[in-house]
């Protein structure tokens, strides 16, 4: 019988181990809860005017006059974080397409109007500096983006490729969760003497190297969950831990007083007959009950702590013969009623088929589940199943 007290005084400490584990969310306004590798995608699609820039030419006398085309804009990327994103972007220009607008002569006298203009596929490394310097924030409107880039260029006219370095910037106004507009600007330098548009020979004759100007307009599209999970604000964490630290204490005084009560029932049997001893015993076994706690979502028995427990659980019910009432729950912060409903019976079942897997008749045990509640604090406390012998 001394052995049973001090199984079901171990089963208090257990439970106040556990609950001293409970972690809290770390506060940060740059923090936020890492999503899966398919969240966060996003497609884009745009028009463009680009503008060649040889070496030593006048931008505005030679290039702007001779140097404009126009084109489209595909691209797909990744939000790896907030702040850090990938883009794969394939642009196409035709330069003779753009001199139609300007003189309907070129359609009529040029035969190799489908090799005009330019083809490129670019990696850009994108940076939100709004998120990075502001923090993340779902429900902000603009967006500023910087990022760097390299790539493959093509130039059709000359059958060339060429190896390209470049940057730019991008400013992103939200419309809703799926659907942004987007302004972006960029240059490129080209690693090679005959990127131009056909039949324009710049006034530095080869003497040159290359790059191109594009200013593109587009509308961006997210691909499934296109948000972050936001952290705690440092206030509500600050309520969060001084809760914490005042459930602990609570649970601290009440081990505190089962350590006492122990005792004094230990000393107490040590003088009583063996009838009266039993019937302490009972008593003991009417007022025990300890906690299983889970992780969020979770049905799973993984901690050591709790299988000791339910062993000394077991131990007791069996030598006893009490009846046992298990009764799950979840925390009623997270998740929606049916769910939280569904968890919590899963939550008293795992428990009760683990304790009849300790030897413990499945017909002296009842499972009841209640959903999600907010009982105790901190609120993750109340994702538990709570075991009673009667």
């Amino acid at each position: 019988m001394k052995k049973l007290l001090i199984a079901l005084a171990f089963v208090g400490l257990g439970t106040a181990a556990n609950a001293q584990s409970t972690q809290i969310e770390t506060p940060s306004k740059y923090t936020v809860a890492t999503n899966s590798f398919w969240s966060n995608w996003f497609v884009q699609f745009g028009v463009d005017m680009s503008v060649m820039n040889p070496y030593k030419t006048s931008f505005f006398k030679e290039d702007w006059h001779e140097g404009r085309t126009y084109g489209i804009d595909l691209a797909i990327g990744k939000w790896f974080t907030p702040g850090l994103g990938l883009r794969t972007k394939v642009q196409w220009e035709n330069g003779l397409f753009a001199h139609a607008f300007r003189n309907s002569d070129h359609v009529i006298y040029a035969p190799d109007f489908h090799k005009g203009g330019y083809g490129a596929i670019y990696e850009d490394v994108q940076f939100n500096l709004t998120n990075l310097f502001k923090g993340y924030d779902e429900n902000r409107v603009w967006n500023f983006i910087i990022y760097p880039r390299a790539g493959i260029v093509r130039n059709f006219d000359a059958a060339e490729n060429a190896f390209t370095l470049g940057g730019g910037i991008q400013n992103m106004w939200k419309l809703n969760k799926v659907i942004s507009v987007y302004a972006d600007l960029a240059y490129n330098f080209v690693s090679t003497k005959d990127f131009v548009v056909p039949n324009w020979v710049p006034t530095d004759a080869n003497n040159h190297k290359h790059g191109y100007a594009t200013v593109e307009l587009g509308v961006n599209f997210n691909l499934g969950k296109g948000t972050w999970a936001k952290a705690v604000t440092l206030d509500q964490y600050n309520a969060l831990a001084a809760a914490s630290e005042e459930a602990l204490a609570k649970l601290r005084a009440e081990l505190d007083k089962e350590r006492a009560e122990n005792a004094r029932l230990r000393a107490e049997l040590a003088k009583q007959p063996k009838g009266e001893t039993a019937a302490k015993v009972e008593k003991v076994i009417a007022s025990a009950a300890t906690s299983v706690f889970f992780e969020l979502n979770s049905t799973a028995l993984n901690s050591k702590k709790d299988l000791v427990n339910l062993e000394a659980v077991a131990s007791a019910a069996k030598e006893s013969g009490a009846k046992v009432t298990v009764t799950g729950s979840a925390d009623s912060k997270t998740g929606s009623s049916a769910w939280n409903q569904k968890l919590s019976e899963g939550r008293a079942q795992a428990v009760a088929d683990e304790l009849v897997r300790l030897g413990v008749s499945r017909d002296n045990i009842t499972v009841k589940a209640i959903g999600g509640v907010n009982e105790v604090s901190p609120y993750t406390l109340n994702r538990r199943a709570v075991i009673e012998l009667k």
